[in-house]
């Protein structure tokens, strides 16, 4: 229902959502569980929300799932939830869809400002399952349209009619802009719809411009826009495909975080995204456009780099003379590096977390007191004593305000690139800094360990992140810790499917989990969470095995999974309606 009042242009739509979202928390038993061929759960994220289960259909320390394959005969999609755009969603598509429109750029970032944040699930924030929209949600949603259609409409180039300016032209532009905005024609009910809107504005003795901001905005608070609604192509020989423009919109989400552009738009008209060739052909296009540059977002989200900003906050007295824009830095020197391996073919993922150098700009390299760069660019810098994205600003949003956590460190690894769960932990645990202060951490984590409450949790955890412990709290590199005492970086990865064994620093780490088949695996998994926005179930076992065979065949390069996950089942398929008897 859209309700209306008379503010500035006259008109302001309000859209009503309902929506349900659960999550849980663990007791600490000791336990660590990986994906299984039981459906175990996988890692619980930073939201700490109820696992679900992960990859199916392989034995642990299997590696690579190779279903038999009479399995995959069939395709077998999984489910499709209708997906609400995120917040980082609806800012591209909002910017793509008035590219050419004056002006509109510049606001878009000041009018979703405000937008709650989106929830996390599984460490991303594009879960199907959890973006709903609540009575916030939606006035933040009816503000931005209130704001974008106002000024778009004012603009001298949203419109053009051929003579004078009337119900026809406004007719025509309703139908153009809405195509665009629902990304796909309009039903004949929605493009009269919108023509009886521009007719009240026009019999309230309001001007064509403001006729057109009426059907802007409603265009903009209308669920058809702010969700990828799938309806699905009629079905074929048993089997669901989804419609040509929703095909087009899979792909323009799944590579640009988007919509389509006018070369999609063709294609879908033309039917010509039915076959894989066809789809893949685009999906090779649109990489090659700057707009595939916003993949980055998964990055920023699986590494915890979105929230960065937020989480450092340091002691000055421990930590003098930081720049305030350090935050912003490690983040660009994170988003340098991994772009240059996307950009790359060869950019594989043995050298995302152990490449022996970084990416830094004058500004970042007084930090780290490292030689070279003199500009604002970042550069790649030669770096032996780093280990790709693992000593980077990833690590950093979890460590204390005066020191490291090896607690967190650790946990940041076991869980989101080993996909294992690290429960949370019971109420009545002693606080670590209840034991001697003057101990170092490390010794003091020992000791924790000796309470059988404790150990179970902290073996998982405390191994992993004293190898980290040569680089300090604001991610230099260093000798000694906080108190002056030397660090060791020496311990043992274990209770791992293929990566167990001494350890002597990061990058040592970084080697063992670069060459893993389990961190390799969990990397599809993130990936499949992240670009399909919602977990692998049981019928995603052949879609997990086609990525992880594309991704083995390219010799684990980055790039290789984006066209990969444009070839599974649960890309070029829908799940038909369970029939009830």
């Amino acid at each position: 229902m859209v309700h209306y009042r008379k503010p500035r242009s006259g008109f302001i739509g309000r859209a009503a959502f309902l929506g349900l979202a659960a999550a849980s928390l663990l007791a600490c038993t000791g336990s660590i569980s990986s994906p299984d061929s039981t459906g175990a759960p996988g890692p619980t994220g930073r939201s700490g929300a109820t696992p679900t289960p992960g990859v199916p259909g392989q034995p642990s320390g299997s590696g690579t799932p190779t279903p038999v394959a009479s399995m995959c005969k069939t395709p077998s999609p999984g489910r499709a939830p209708m997906r609400r755009l995120s917040s980082a969603e609806y800012r591209n598509t909002v910017t793509d869809l008035f590219a050419q429109v004056p002006g509109i750029a510049a606001m878009v970032a000041p009018s979703i400002k405000d937008f709650p944040a989106d929830p996390d699930s599984l460490g991303f924030q594009n879960s199907a399952d959890f973006l709903v929209v609540q009575s916030l949600g939606a006035q933040k949603y009816l503000d931005a349209a209130e704001q974008l259609a106002q000024a778009a409409a004012q603009a001298p180039n949203l419109v053009t009619c051929p003579a004078t300016p009337d119900d026809k032209c406004a007719g025509a532009f309703a139908r153009t802009f809405g195509k665009r905005a629902f990304r796909r024609p309009l039903s004949a009910t929605e493009a009269a719809r919108f023509d009886a809107l521009y007719a009240k504005a026009a019999a309230a003795g309001y001007d064509f411009k403001t006729g057109v901001e009426w059907i802007v905005f409603a265009i903009l608070q209308s669920p058809q826009f702010l969700y990828r609604v799938e309806l699905g192509a009629p079905p074929k020989n048993g089997l669901a495909k989804p419609s040509p423009y929703e095909m087009a919109t899979r792909l323009s989400y799944l590579l640009w975080q988007s919509m389509p552009d006018d070369a999609l738009f063709a294609a879908a008209e033309a039917n010509q995204l039915d076959t894989p060739a066809q789809i893949e052909v685009q999906a090779r296009r649109l990489l090659a456009d700057p707009k595939a540059g916003r993949v980055i977002e998964y990055f920023d989200e699986w590494m915890d780099l979105d929230v960065l900003q937020d989480k450092f906050a340091r002691d000055p007295v421990v930590y003098k003379g930081l720049n305030p824009a350090l935050p912003s830095l490690l983040r660009d020197e994170t988003h340098a590096f991994v772009s240059s391996l996307l950009k790359d073919p060869n950019g594989g993922f043995e050298q995302l977390l152990s490449a022996p150098y970084t990416f830094m700009n004058k500004d970042l390299a007084a930090h780290y007191k490292a030689s070279g760069p003199t500009t604002a660019t970042f550069e790649r810098v030669e770096q032996p004593g780093r280990s790709g994205v693992l000593t980077q600003g990833m690590l950093l949003g979890h460590d204390k305000a005066t020191r490291t956590s090896i607690v967190l460190r650790g946990l940041k690894v076991r869980t989101d690139l080993l996909c294992q769960i690290v429960p949370a932990p019971p109420g009545d645990v002693p606080a670590l800094d209840a034991i001697d202060p003057k101990l170092p951490q490390r010794q003091r984590l020992e000791r924790h360990r000796t309470d059988p409450s404790c150990s179970g949790c902290h073996t998982l955890m405390d191994p992993i992140g004293v190898a980290f412990e040569g680089f300090d709290a604001v991610g230099r590199t260093r000798t000694v810790d906080e108190n002056g005492v030397p660090v060791d970086t020496a311990t043992t990865l274990s209770l791992t499917e293929d990566a167990d064994g001494p350890v002597a620093s990061a990058v040592d780490l970084g080697k063992r989990l670069a060459r893993s088949e389990q961190a390799r695996r969990c990397y599809v998994t993130n990936s499949f969470r992240f670009f399909y926005g919602r977990e692998v179930e049981a019928a995603d076992m052949c879609s997990m095995a086609q990525i992880m065979t594309d991704f083995k065949k390219a010799n684990y390069s980055l790039s290789s999974i984006l066209t990969a996950l444009t070839k599974t089942d649960a890309f070029l398929y829908r799940s038909l309606p369970e029939v009830q008897p």
